[in-house]
Formats: structure tokens, C-alpha cells, sequence
């Protein structure tokens, strides 16, 4: 007797895979800081620390909150890396290319695909694309992730997506920096951050428009990217040391916990205290990348090992849950403020919507729900059933649930015919 065609997906991901838990509620806490950033930009709301009265608050953290994009290069090099620090250290086996490459793209292109029909046909003026490239032009660079590259296509179609151009290239790299990280995991991140170093100092004795745009491209991102590899190996190679290091150094794990948490307290504050000079923005991160990427190394290797109540806390179901839906998340978040804010769906008491202030907290809140719902119907419909089955076992599953709502309906109708 012949079998039942299988539905399961060859490259879906595995359950004997280790989970970080950590790195869950650090992707959490990286969209939530882009979140805040932007929204702080449209509705300009400082979120007041209850029972003050708003003498202290939190805007130092929102304006900080665009960092939250490089927290997501840091984790998501650690993603990668991870399986081949395992190796290094004689655990598990290295994906196939064919999986790696499968796994990367119906993660990213399915929902990005998705946002750029959605924008293109229902809200073209909101982000135009190019007059300079022309409209297919954009979308073509688009499509093949070189949009970044461009200061007249970075921001086109979609704000957020540039970043999308730095992580798929980077996607295309990693195979080559993984072969050479296997090998010689201190020199391959040592030459990234030469590489990201030099190219940042040569960015900054250009104008100010150059230095502006090149500064979000890859080369740039390269420390990042490479203390995320490094921080999989770190991690690997300290689980490895054995049960009794890692009981003798929990202690001294929630001290560089606290230590790592002030100095990027501090970080953000230098950041919100140049607020005002011209492009004190991406000046100061061109200045203080290499840095901020050492404090997350530490905090998060730390963090890993520390007492239980830190990843309880870290990794908390809110931060978690915002980890799972963070890519639609980050996709969907400025769009859906700018279209309630632009098209008046939320009114204000004054002319200019931001003078009021209770529209202001009001705008902030019915923003972050509706971009969650949305962010979650995509993801729990749409993103996880491809990742999990595949396109071909999500086309399968579909026509068979067709063929049964079908032959309900034919039951039913033979049923009337005969009463």
C-alpha cells in the first residue's frame, strides 16, 4: 500500500536545535527600540516615568531607539554563526549551502515581497519610488537588495528597507567569512573591524551628504556583524568549560550583566546629549560602533551564563512574543503610524496633531496595537506556514483544505436535496 505524500518541509528548522533564549528577548528589545524611535519621531510623545509628572522620562531611551537596527545586525550574525561555532568546538554539523541559502530567503523574501506589492498598489505616495531611476528601475533595484546603495533609492518604497539591503548582502558574504571564522575565529573578526574602522574614518572626511549615505552601508556594519560571530563562539566555547566553571562564574555573569546594562545606559546618554549638533547622529554612531559592539558581546555571553531570575527577566513573553513577530514588526510599524497620522483616522484637538497632548500618548498607543495586530496576522499567517512548510507544502495544505470545504459544501446540498 502506497504511502501519503509527506508534507513536512526537508529545510524547515530542526527541534534539536539549541535555543538562546537570550537571543530572543534581545531581538524583542531591538524592535522595540526602533518602535520607539519612530514613534517618537511622529507622534513626539516622551513616555513620562509614572507618578512624576513627566519630570523624568524616558526620551533619552527613544532617541536612542535607531540603535535598536544595529542590535539586530549583532543578532542576527549570531544567528548565523552559531551552528559553526558548534563545529569548531566538535558539536553538530554544518547547514548545506542549498539550506542555508533556502532557509535565508523564505524567511526574508516572502514578507518583503508582500510589503512592496501592498505599498506599490495601495500607497504609492508614500514613499515614492525614484524619479531620478525611474519606477521599475527602483523596483528592480529593490528586488535585487542594491537599493541601499543609492541616496535616491535608500528610503524609497518602504523607510525601513535599506536596512534589508545591508542584511541580504551580508547574507551573501557570510558563507566565504564563515569558511575563514571556522579557522581563525579572533583573526576574521580583528580584519572586520580594521575593515569597518578604516572605511568609517574615510566616510567621515567626506560631505556631509556622502558621509551620510555611506555610512549605513555594509562595510560599515562589519564590527557588528563580526562581534555577533564571535559572541556564538564565545558562548559555544564557554558552555563547553563544563558545569562547574559555569557555577563558579554565575556570580561574576550578573556583575558584567549590570556593568554592560549602565555602560549602554551611558552610551545612550551620550548620544542624547549631542542631540542638537548638526548630524550628531550618525556621527556619533560612525564613533562609537566599535564600542557599543563590545558591550553587547559582553552583555550577551554574560547574560546567557548569569543566575536564572536575568534570563527570566530578559526573556520575558512580552519581549519574546515581539521576537517573533519582530520582522513583519519592523516592516509594517512606520507604515501603519504615517497612514493613521496622515489621513487623520485619529484626530487631534488642534491643527496640528502633535500641539495636542493627549493625542500624542493616544497616537502612540492605537499605532503600536494596530502594528502588532497586523505584524501578527502576517506572521502566524503567512511567515510561519512558509517556514515551516515550504511554499510547495503550504500549496499542498491549502488545496486540500479546498477540496474539504468543497466536499462539505456537496454533502450539505445532496443533504437539502434529499428532505
Amino acid at each position: 500500500m502506497m504511502s501519503a505524500p509527506t508534507l513536512e518541509n526537508p529545510h524547515a528548522p530542526t527541534s534539536a536545535a539549541q535555543h538562546i533564549a537570550i537571543v530572543d528577548g534581545l531581538r524583542g528589545l531591538a524592535i522595540l527600540l526602533v518602535v520607539l524611535f519612530h514613534y517618537w519621531q511622529i507622534t513626539w510623545w516622551v513616555i513620562p516615568l509614572p507618578f512624576t509628572e513627566g519630570r523624568i522620562n524616558f526620551e533619552m531611551i527613544q532617541y536612542a531607539g535607531a540603535l535598536g537596527v544595529e542590535l539586530f545586525f549583532f543578532l542576527s550574525a549570531f544567528c548565523l554563526a552559531y551552528p559553526h561555532a558548534k563545529v569548531m568546538l566538535g558539536k553538530g554539523s554544518l547547514p548545506s549551502i542549498t539550506h542555508y541559502t533556502y532557509r535565508r530567503a523564505i524567511k526574508i523574501l516572502p514578507s518583503y515581497w508582500l510589503a512592496m506589492l501592498l505599498l506599490l498598489v495601495l500607497l504609492p505616495e508614500m514613499y515614492p519610488t525614484s524619479a531620478q531611476r525611474g519606477y521599475w528601475t527602483d523596483i528592480l533595484m529593490h528586488l535585487g537588495f542594491v537599493h541601499n546603495l543609492f541616496p535616491d533609492t535608500h528610503g524609497s518604497i518602504n523607510g525601513v528597507f535599506w536596512s534589508l539591503g545591508v542584511e541580504v548582502q551580508f547574507y551573501v558574504i557570510f558563507p566565504l567569512l564563515a569558511w575563514g571564522f571556522r579557522r581563525k575565529p579572533w583573526l576574521v573578526f580583528a580584519l572586520m573591524c580594521a575593515v569597518a574602522l578604516i572605511y568609517r574614518h574615510w566616510t567621515r572626511t567626506l560631505p556631509v551628504g556622502e558621509f551620510i549615505n555611506l555610512n549605513n552601508q555594509l562595510p560599515g556594519f562589519l564590527d557588528l556583524f563580526g562581534g555577533g560571530m564571535l559572541t556564538a563562539y564565545l558562548l559555544v566555547w564557554v558552555r563547553e568549560q563544563g558545569t562547574s566553571v559555569l557555577s563558579a562564574v554565575k556570580s561574576g555573569m550578573g556583575v558584567i550583566v549590570a556593568l554592560a546594562l549602565l555602560t549602554m545606559l551611558l552610551l545612550f546618554n551620550d548620544l542624547y546629549q549631542v542631540r542638537f549638533e548638526p548630524d550628531s547622529y550618525p556621527i556619533w554612531q560612525s564613533q562609537h560602533r566599535l564600542f557599543f559592539c563590545f558591550v553587547l558581546i559582553a552583555f550577551t555571553v554574560a547574560a546567557t551564563y548569569a543566575h536564572a531570575v536575568c534570563r527570566t527577566i530578559l526573556a520575558n513573553r512580552a519581549l519574546t512574543f515581539l521576537s517573533l513577530i519582530s520582522y513583519n514588526l519592523y516592516i509594517w510599524h512606520q507604515v501603519i503610524a504615517r497612514v493613521i497620522k496622515e489621513h487623520g483616522w485619529w484626530t487631534a484637538a488642534t491643527p496640528t496633531p502633535t500641539d495636542d497632548p493627549t493625542w500624542r500618548w493616544t497616537m502612540f498607543f492605537i499605532a503600536f496595537i494596530a502594528s502588532i495586530i497586523v505584524a501578527s496576522l502576517i506572521t502566524y499567517c503567512f511567515e510561519r506556514p512558509l517556514l515551516q512548510y515550504g511554499v510547495k507544502g503550504c500549496w499542498i495544505r491549502l488545496k486540500d483544505k479546498m477540496a474539504g470545504y468543497m466536499a462539505e459544501d456537496r454533502s450539505s446540498i445532496e443533504l437539502k436535496g434529499n428532505t
